[in-house]
């Protein structure tokens, strides 16, 4: 649960990215994510009663299928084709084949790292893949970054944030653009890992 003094970092950090913060641990390492819902799929899983697609397995076979053009069994590897047999709320079965209706829940934005130490929070960000802008935190914006610490963060494009008790969040060092380039299973599985604690998110509230 967070503490009063960390939900109000959490809070400002949510502002300050614009967009649903949620918490999430990814191969081992936690970190908070700007999470960009798609309203129309959040709702068509709502009526599907369908929450986070997860599975990797299950994701890889549906990034096989194009959306909206259908695809012949016989055209797909026989162990995808009973996952997928499996799994009516994310694709539909027409004699013309298997036809692709899942889209993500939502784009993941940009994650950040924070921690005791700027220097393992860099690290960590430095880590993780691109697709996404990434950020560190420091408490101390009031201080000049430390060199070693500043040039790592800017050799890998890796944002600071300064943030402080009582004051909106600092940009002391801008994050690179996140890469562009083809969506994909990663994308998708890492925005089904936020839209699960989205909706985890939104249960303890109402709870």
């Amino acid at each position: 649960m967070l503490t009063s003094e960390s939900s109000l970092a959490f809070n400002a950090l949510e502002q300050f990215t614009g967009e649903q913060l949620v918490s999430l641990a990814i191969n081992g390492s936690t970190m908070h994510a700007a999470f960009d819902l798609c309203p129309d799929e959040h709702e068509r899983r709502l009526q599907e009663g369908v929450g986070a697609i997860t599975s990797t397995a299950l994701l890889c076979g549906l990034w096989l299928l194009p959306s909206g053009v259908p695809v012949a069994p016989e055209a797909l590897p026989d162990v995808k084709v009973q996952r997928l047999h499996d799994a009516p709320y994310a694709v539909n079965k027409t004699a013309a084949g298997f036809e692709r209706t899942y889209s993500p829940p939502g784009i993941l934005r940009s994650v950040i790292f924070s921690g005791r130490s700027l220097e393992r929070s860099v690290d960590r960000a430095l880590r993780f893949t691109p697709i996404v802008q990434r950020f560190a935190v420091t408490e101390q914006h009031d201080e000049a970054l430390p060199s070693p610490v500043e040039c790592v963060a800017r050799e890998w494009g890796v944002g600071i944030i300064g943030l402080h008790q009582g004051e909106p969040p600092q940009i002391l060092l801008p994050a690179m653009p996140a890469e562009v380039g083809v969506p994909s299973v990663y994308r998708w599985w890492v925005a089904e890992l936020a839209y699960k604690r989205y909706l985890y998110d939104k249960t303890q509230l109402v709870n």
